[in-house]
């Protein structure tokens, strides 16, 4: 039997520690922040000051986890309300788009016309509750999902990544790690979870998600070289970069290459967050969206107390872990 409550637990956990392990390294090539370590858990330990908080990709995550409680579901209204009250954490490092247009949302415009076009990983970093809360009816997560992103993210680039990584959590979240790990499975879910979105979007993701199964053999490092800016187009295409390891925050070129990390350390939780945090490039928001994909997978307990530790707010984060395990109960409860 599946520990879901586990599951639940690690997953928001997962994205706190990956956020706030990464947030120090974001904007550096994975060679640069390499250089500073021969065994990072040791410069964990030594430099523990470092790693003082997560980012508003945790803040933001949090925040919809709350309205979907409030809501006993997802109620645009209601993820609206805890997206402005994310203007009074304050934010932690807020990108642009997301801060532009949650302050549209707050001076009360709709907001499908407060969102932003932006191609970026954003809505991503926030997706896994929807996962979660959702991972038992995989039509009503894709509606959930892409109406989630488009409050700050209407390009359907972002929204095709959002229902993707919310469908990986739906998925992960019912397996054991001491299995042998579905992969071609994994994929086909994917695949499918984008089957009723714009024929172009959707190709260029599959074409992605197929070019990355045939090139699970190459190394972490080869691999982040391949594909740190897929689909990334001029002028955001950084020329300096090109045969660098590191991770653009273009939608399509973030799910692919954390898609890739977690199923190169499919064995530890630990070796995965890791990862994920020192990829290099926006590392913050790939270790968010990373750990929450091996928090879904390996579960809370599976979790060391040397990355808990690091976690600000630990109980309200488990608290609301709970909470929202009991909003998923009261409606899927047949299926527990």
């Amino acid at each position: 039997m599946q520990n879901y409550l586990d599951k639940f637990k690690g997953t928001l956990t997962g994205i706190a520690i990956g956020d706030t392990l990464g947030f120090p390294f974001k904007g550096k090539l994975r060679e640069d922040i390499t250089l500073k370590f021969d065994d990072f858990k040791d410069f964990l330990d030594s430099n523990i000051h470092a790693f003082k908080t997560y980012t508003n990709e945790t803040q933001l995550t949090l925040h919809l986890a709350e309205s979907l409680i409030k809501g006993n579901g997802f109620r645009v209204d209601n993820t609206i309300k805890e997206f402005v009250l994310w203007l009074y954490d304050p934010p932690i490092n807020p990108s642009y788009e997301r801060l532009t247009a949650i302050k549209r949302l707050e001076r009360g415009i709709e907001y499908k016309n407060a969102a932003t076009r932006s191609k970026g990983n954003g809505s991503m970093s926030r997706i896994a509750p929807i996962g979660l809360l959702y991972n038992n009816n995989l039509e009503l997560l894709k509606k959930t999902a892409e109406i989630s992103s488009m409050i700050t993210h209407c390009d359907p680039l972002a929204i095709a990544g959002s229902i993707i990584i919310a469908s990986a959590i739906s998925y992960v979240i019912k397996l054991q790690n001491n299995d042998e790990f579905p992969i071609d499975n994994f994929f086909k879910i994917l695949i499918h979870s984008i089957s009723d979105i714009d024929n172009d979007i959707q190709e260029i993701y599959i074409d992605a998600l197929k070019k990355l199964n045939e090139n699970l053999d190459l190394s972490l490092e080869a691999g982040l070289i391949k594909f740190s800016q897929i689909g990334v187009k001029s002028p955001y295409f950084i020329e300096e970069y090109l045969g660098k390891a590191f991770i653009h925050p273009f939608s399509l070129s973030t799910l692919i290459c954390v898609l890739f990390i977690f199923l190169k350390n499919l064995s530890s939780f630990e070796e995965s967050i890791i990862s994920f945090a020192t990829a290099g490039g926006d590392t913050n928001t790939v270790g968010a969206i990373g750990g929450g994909l091996a928090g879904a997978y390996f579960g809370y307990n599976k979790i060391s107390s040397r990355m808990i530790r690091i976690v600000k707010n630990k109980k309200y984060i488990l608290s609301i872990s709970e909470n929202l395990y009991n909003t998923y109960t009261k409606q899927f409860r047949k299926f527990i």
